[in-house]
């Protein structure tokens, strides 16, 4: 395979992200339901990592190089090249880790090709449903060949709203007093454990909308990418500490009304554990 040290086009460096999902997807498929080898904490007791995810990164990573040898890489479990092209790649290889390895099926690979103007292509993989969610920048969304649109709620009481919690006790405690607050706001909450899947869903109408405190970028800019293109909102929130939201994924009517809703839950659950 010929190596490849210039700028590419939308078209190239999706081509690039879906073969490297896929070629990480036969090993975590392959794997799935089995023992977990290698199973360790990461940044606290619920924040793991095994060798499939390490496995996974090493197939993710190969490919890339392989094709894009001067680009930056930066993956989830501790693979990171600098680069010289001015093009990133953003890893999760495998994106609901607990789920795995518990035997739910409900995780997926993810990959965001960053240039200077921001995430130019980007895919989101969940092999047992053979889903394949992409998106390219001015290009749009699709599932497979479908164009993706987000649903068109405008009212935030019936909205279904994903979310996610931290690994970090003290976080969680914080988050789940934030979660008192919007839930009886809005239709229902959903928390499946894969932050890239909950923005896919956005992306493809399957939720109204998403929130939650995301530490990385590997974790939402491919799924970030798929809601923009599909025609939604996204918003990087400054939260005054850790733990707070600070991504917002809606439909667009109920963006606004959603994050107005999210700033008085999280000063209300802030007054309560001063």
């Amino acid at each position: 395979m010929a190596r490849n040290t210039v700028a590419l086009t939308t078209e190239e460096a999706l081509a690039i992200a879906v073969g490297a999902a896929r070629a990480a997807a036969v090993l975590l498929v392959e794997r799935f339901g089995g023992p977990a080898a290698g199973l360790r904490a990461k940044s606290s007791a619920t924040d793991m990592v095994s060798e499939a995810d390490e496995g996974a990164e090493r197939a993710v990573v190969s490919y890339i190089r392989e094709r894009r040898a001067d680009d930056a890489l930066v993956a989830e479990e501790g693979s990171q090249t600098k680069g010289r092209s001015g093009v990133r790649w953003y890893i999760d290889p495998l994106d609901g880790t607990t789920n795995y390895l518990y035997g739910v099926p409900h995780w997926a690979v993810t990959i965001c090709c960053v240039d200077a103007n921001g995430a130019l292509a980007g895919v989101v993989y969940d092999p047992l449903r053979e889903e394949l969610f992409s998106a390219t920048r001015g290009g749009g969304a699709r599932l497979g060949d479908r164009p993706l649109r987000v649903t068109d709620k405008t009212d935030l009481a019936t909205a279904l709203v994903a979310t996610g919690f931290a690994y970090i006790a003290e976080d969680r405690r914080l988050q789940a007093r934030i979660l008192a607050g919007v839930l009886s706001e809005v239709r229902d909450v959903r928390r499946l454990g894969s932050a890239s899947l909950d923005l896919a869903y956005v992306a493809s109408g399957r939720f109204d909308a998403y929130f939650e405190s995301v530490d990385q970028p590997w974790d939402w800019m491919a799924g970030g990418l798929l809601v923009r293109e599909a025609g939604g909102r996204v918003s990087e929130l400054r939260p005054s500490r850790a733990g707070l939201p600070n991504i917002v994924a809606t439909a667009p009517a109920i963006h606004d009304p959603l994050t107005r809703l999210l700033s008085k839950a999280v000063q209300s659950a802030q007054n309560s554990i001063d």
